[in-house]
């Protein structure tokens, strides 16, 4: 990461998983909590945090097998992930106004799965190009398992020059950058995450949600097809769909200024009248 914004940290001790979460801004303010993606960790996020609003307390997760938080062998299901959640969502119980979930790829699912059971305790949720796959859905995700698992092995084995090369577009800074997140996942959360991305529900989450929801969806990288976003928007009558042009699965490093600009506006409509509101 090339900003040189210094963050907080908080940890949320839970029964069996520490969460560790990056933080910016005063406690007091209108709480953003951001969920990183299958091999991404809370400092992934951190450009996008940089630009948030001072009015806002913008928090990122490791979410489990990642980063600072607790490595378990096994337990990363979307329940799981949706625990760890809940658990934030205490720490922050206080705030008059309840936080506004963003989430991208898997950390998109998980938040669609909360707010599945717990909206009243959110005042929205901004979803940034989930995978679509589920039972009875897609049943192929873009990128296999092995080209995660050999990427993360190529570093962990200090075979930079090759994996240099599965990313001839990324600057120098991009690619340690991409390499740092595969050292902050555990092998065990990437791939019973990959096979929850697959095998676990997601419609059904939308079809339950009952918050303003802002569906970001890239125009390249096959996660989202327009037939499939138009699904998802009549699963849910509250759910606003966005195709981000330009750009593939990682929306917002791509185009951080308009994803970081579509998140305020989004956050400022869904609390504008939330005083008073407490999650």
């Amino acid at each position: 990461m090339t900003n040189k914004v210094a963050f907080d940290r908080m940890e949320v001790r839970g029964m069996d998983v520490d969460i560790n979460l990056i933080t910016r801004g005063a406690p007091s303010g209108i709480p953003l909590i951001f969920l990183p993606g299958i091999t991404s960790y809370s400092v992934s996020f951190s450009s996008i945090l940089a630009m948030m609003p001072d009015r806002f307390y913008s928090m990122s997760m490791d979410i489990r097998g990642r980063g600072r938080s607790t490595w378990p062998k096994r337990g990363y299901r979307l329940d799981n992930y949706v625990d760890d959640l809940l658990n934030v969502l205490n720490a922050v119980v206080g705030n008059p106004v309840a936080p506004v979930l963003v989430g991208h790829s898997m950390g998109a699912r998980i938040a669609a799965a909360f707010a599945s059971r717990y909206s009243r305790l959110i005042s929205g949720m901004v979803l940034i190009d989930p995978p679509v796959n589920g039972p009875g859905q897609r049943q192929v995700y873009p990128n296999s398992l092995a080209m995660f698992l050999n990427q993360k092995a190529m570093v962990e084995q200090g075979r930079m020059d090759v994996f240099r090369g599965s990313f001839p577009n990324f600057s120098a800074a991009q690619v340690e950058e991409r390499a740092q997140e595969y050292l902050n996942v555990s092998t065990e959360a990437l791939i019973e995450s990959y096979e929850s991305l697959l095998r676990e529900p997601f419609h059904i989450h939308i079809k339950a949600a009952q918050c303003p929801v802002l569906l970001l969806a890239a125009e390249h990288g096959d996660t989202i097809r327009p037939e499939e976003c138009a699904v998802l928007q009549l699963l849910n009558g509250q759910l606003e769909a966005i195709r981000v042009q330009g750009v593939s699965h990682m929306i917002y490093k791509e185009a951080p200024e308009e994803t970081a600009s579509y998140i305020v506006e989004f956050v400022d409509r869904c609390t504008s009248r939330q005083d008073g509101k407490t999650a």
